[in-house]
């Protein structure tokens, strides 16, 4: 456990010495505020409420759809075929710790990264509609961005164990990160010509806080999907490990 706990702290700070790393925080910082900012600008001309109760809600669908794959895809780049590339994954394996809990300390690592940019997110939307907002549109319902906010996490998470996956295919970071846009591109078109595709695809799961969010949906269909995701989070992290565990690097 002592070697898992070293392993995440310092997967999180080499994360943190990577400067994209520290730009994408900074952007998740400021869009909001220049969106609501935009917004609170341009009501008097078009109408639009200015981060108005929903304002959280609709920066997630951004965010999910967006900002937090791309944050993924480079991140899983320098996770594990940059580290191939550059041999330094030789020098993590050298210390006291098994190839399973390296493994795992990067996928913990990034759910961690994860977490901290949906929070950030949430704080700023948040101060956002408090200081330009306006409560037209409702009251703010916080158990319910709560729930968005987690199921966010999730499906984003579950995306990253997807890309880990096919990131033990790559031993260039430019090639798997050419490689996983396309892919997800490609991903979130194929159901409109495929019927169904989208009921087994993780990358059709970036929007699944709306499911929470609606009063129509049954609990069994909320204890399907939520277990879709967990699974296909467990799958993917046990095929990727089972690559990792046999890549030479």
């Amino acid at each position: 456990m002592i070697s898992l706990q070293a392993g995440i702290r310092n997967e999180l700070l080499l994360m943190l010495y990577r400067r994209k790393t520290m730009i994408f925080f900074v952007v998740a910082a400021v869009l909001p505020i220049l969106l609501a900012m935009s917004f609170h600008a341009l009501q008097p001309v078009i109408g639009l409420v200015a981060a108005s109760p929903s304002f959280p809600i609709q920066m997630l669908e951004l965010y999910t759809l967006f900002m937090i794959p791309l944050f993924l895809f480079l991140a899983i780049a320098d996770l594990f075929p940059q580290e191939v590339s550059a041999r330094t994954m030789k020098l993590t394996l050298l210390r006291p710790i098994t190839r399973f809990r390296a493994f795992a300390a990067k996928l913990l690592a990034l759910g961690m990264a994860i977490a901290a940019m949906l929070v950030l997110l949430a704080i700023v939307s948040l101060l956002c509609h408090a200081a330009i907002g306006t409560s037209d549109g409702g009251s703010i319902d916080l158990i319910g961005y709560g729930k968005a906010y987690i199921a966010g996490f999730l499906s984003m998470w579950a995306l990253s164990s997807l890309f880990v996956f096919f990131a033990q295919f790559f031993r260039s970071a430019s090639g798997f990160l050419i490689f996983s846009i396309i892919l997800y591109a490609v991903a979130k078109v194929f159901p409109f010509f495929v019927k169904g595709f989208s009921s087994f695809s993780l990358t059709s799961y970036t929007d699944w806080y709306l499911v929470w969010l609606s009063h129509s949906v049954s609990a069994g269909s909320l204890l399907t999907s939520t277990l879709f995701v967990i699974s296909g989070m467990i799958l993917f992290f046990s095929l990727g490990y089972l690559m990792f565990e046999r890549k030479e690097v």
